[in-house]
């Protein structure tokens, strides 16, 4: 069964009756990944980079093969250091926060989150530090071809048999 949206990320106020949980722990290669539109096959939406390539579905015996046996996705669903985070008080409803955003801003995997609600990665953030790049630029600034005339576009002629209202909660 797969689930789609961005049910992980509805985080709840602290506290705030009603709402859903959010994710209290990075999903990057446990619970979620992204598959481009030419088949590779990253640890997570937010961190489309080299790094974080599992493989291709194309030339790696297709997503289940990738998913279960894929060394990135082991070494992430490996328990994790505790690292910086591990003394805060905060750890066990953000597990150390968003992988992505620490290695986008040049911090240690294992280091504050720089989006830390309580304001522990602000003092990371202000150090100098490499941030890396992309081999691959995914900005629309590249020449690209002005399309000579309409593209076509087939729309559904019939709606959906059934609507995605099932809760992955």
């Amino acid at each position: 069964r797969v689930l789609t949206g961005d049910s992980f990320f509805h985080l709840s106020g602290l506290g705030e009756p009603g709402a859903l949980a959010g994710l209290n722990l990075c999903g990057a290669g446990r619970v979620v990944c992204l598959i481009d539109p030419v088949g590779d096959v990253y640890a997570c939406p937010f961190a489309i980079h080299d790094t974080f390539l599992a493989g291709n579905i194309l030339s790696d015996g297709g997503f289940k093969n990738i998913w279960q046996h894929s060394e990135l996705f082991r070494q992430l669903r490996e328990p994790q250091s505790v690292g910086a985070c591990g003394s805060c008080g905060h750890y066990d409803s953000c597990r150390g926060g968003c992988m992505a955003a620490k290695f986008f801003t040049g911090l240690p995997l294992d280091g504050p989150d720089p989006e830390c609600v309580v304001g522990y990665g602000e003092p990371a953030l202000a150090r100098e530090r490499d941030k890396p790049k992309s081999s691959v630029d995914h900005s629309r600034t590249a020449n690209r071809k002005t399309p000579s005339g309409p593209i076509p576009l087939t729309l559904l002629s019939t709606p959906p048999k059934k609507f995605c209202n099932e809760s992955p909660v």
